[in-house]
């Protein structure tokens, strides 16, 4: 009669045990750094591949006897993968020589920069006021390659130029835009971590958020094209009364898309806590605004859309003059941006109990009407969880073009167990062609498509997607094959690349 209650007790107590491996990928210090290690892969790598896949995140939590409470604030660290184009592939790995970090070693301690969330033990109110004059500096989120500059950001204005080579952190630049807007009573800091090319150039766009430190004189956004590391140009400005928080934008041919949802940045919170956690607020009362940029003109077109929370976009193209689809990975609120505390990764119940769930979602925008609607993408009842999918990267020569394919990662794939990683290819044109590659206790981050130079279909290429085994405790590098989802080969690093966020391929640099 108790057997029942015994097996009860087992599971509860066996539900509530990480998964093998988990410990690597969050909040552990990995303090290694290594410099072209060459790499032994199963089968042969595909010998048109040349160039490195770059990356940037997070990988130490705490210096001295302070620590970081949030994934987004642990100090950056660049991962390269060197293809040589002969078959041979290198691996180095480096931290951001970032002032914030130079400081930190210097000390001993957490330097006094703003962070996303709060500190343990917190900093006192002096050195607050010291983490508000210098900003935040840690720029561990992306990686991209202006005009031949490496660069590493996040949602700062503020970049880090590096060496593509050698991962050697070369300067900060806060780059000024000519007629821009940015002076007192302007604070100008934000930015977004995911640029888009603009099309048929080498430029990308990007944008600034300028915060009015005046009560009544409206916040303003100047969309600007990146030239280089250093060089930039406004594209238009305008005013809004609330300044949304974004993460990233999207580009038609002739149009950007901002998309504005109401996820608000308190000016006034910013500077009394000096944390952007405490300074951010999602109105679920409120609509999410679009501005549409003619990039030609700088005209822009504000349309008023559903209630919805977005960090990641998928891409955008135009139907016609009039009319643009847009792709977004959807939430119905921001908590997606408290999930990754550490309290919550290293609590199974609570993180499997968070209402973590991502879809892929399709608006359409009228700009002739000036209306815009959504659709949801048809699910492929034999795999699901594909349109649940995040962090999401499409073959880069499609960007801003009429498309199919979309690849990510889902980290729930059970709909239970957030750790129940899988890598996915949505088909958006057909969703009998969802497809779908995990393996258990393996935890695959996002990817990133290279192209076939000889290819002539969208997923003609190699997907490559860093990926940390849980029950060997290693890491290693898998290269699938996107017409199938199945693996062409893998080979193991040296050292633990952790959970991290964003990087991509650049062509001929190894």
């Amino acid at each position: 009669m108790y057997f029942p209650l015994f097996l009860s007790l087992c599971f509860v107590a066996s539900s509530s045990v990480d998964p093998p491996g988990w410990n690597l990928l969050f909040g552990t210090d990995i303090l290694n750094e290594t410099y072209k290690e060459p790499l032994i892969f199963d089968n042969p790598v595909p010998k048109w591949i040349k160039g490195s896949l770059i990356r940037n995140g997070p990988a130490r939590y705490g210096m001295g006897e302070r620590s970081f409470l949030n994934l987004f604030d642990g100090f950056g660290k660049l991962y390269s993968w060197q293809f040589s184009g002969n078959g041979s592939v290198f691996f180095s790995s480096k931290f951001l020589q970032s002032e914030s970090y130079n400081e930190s070693l210097r000390i001993n301690d957490i330097a006094p920069y703003m962070s996303f969330d709060n500190l343990k033990p917190p900093l006192n109110i002096m050195q607050k006021e010291l983490a508000l004059a210098h900003g935040m500096d840690n720029m561990n989120i992306n990686v991209y390659n202006y005009s031949g500059d490496c660069v590493v950001l996040t949602d700062t204005w503020k970049l880090y130029v590096v060496d593509c080579y050698t991962l050697d952190t070369i300067r900060p630049s806060k780059p000024t835009i000519p007629g821009a807007e940015t002076s007192f009573p302007f604070v100008s800091l934000m930015s977004v971590a995911h640029p888009v090319r603009e099309y048929g150039t080498n430029h990308h766009i990007t944008i600034l958020q300028s915060l009015s430190v005046l009560p009544g004189l409206p916040h303003k956004f100047t969309l600007v094209r990146t030239k280089s590391a250093d060089t930039r140009e406004k594209i238009a400005e305008w005013n809004v009364k609330k300044m949304p928080y974004l993460h990233t934008i999207s580009i038609t041919e002739r149009y950007v898309i901002v998309f504005g949802c109401p996820f608000y940045v308190n000016i006034e919170k910013m500077l009394q806590y000096t944390v952007p956690k405490e300074s951010i607020l999602f109105h679920k009362d409120e609509p999410t605004v679009a501005y549409v940029v003619e990039i030609k003109t700088g005209k822009v077109v504000t349309i008023e859309t559903e209630n919805i929370f977005t960090m990641h976009h998928a891409n955008a193209y135009e139907l016609d003059k009039d009319n643009i689809v847009f792709d977004i990975i959807s939430y119905n609120d921001a908590s997606l941006v408290t999930f990754f505390e550490m309290d919550n990764l290293y609590n199974k119940t609570r993180r499997d109990g968070f209402p973590f769930k991502p879809a892929l979602k399709r608006y359409k925008i009228d700009l002739k009407a000036g209306k815009m609607t959504s659709t949801s993408f048809d699910v492929n009842p034999k795999l699901p969880h594909v349109n649940t999918l995040e962090v999401p990267t499409i073959n880069e020569n499609y960007r801003s073009k009429h498309y199919c394919y979309i690849y990510g990662a889902v980290f729930k794939s059970d709909f239970k167990t957030w750790g129940n990683f899988s890598f996915v290819k949505k088909d958006v044109c057909n969703s009998t062609g969802d497809l779908s590659w995990s393996v258990p206790d393996h935890y695959p981050m996002e990817g990133w498509f290279v192209p076939d130079p000889n290819g002539s279909a969208e997923d003609d290429g190699v997907l490559m997607v860093p990926v940390v085994d849980g029950d060997l405790g290693k890491s290693y590098i898998l290269i699938l094959d996107p017409k199938t989802m199945k693996p062409i080969t893998k080979a193991y690093l040296p050292i633990i690349v952790p959970f991290h966020f964003h990087g991509r391929f650049i062509e001929n640099v190894f």
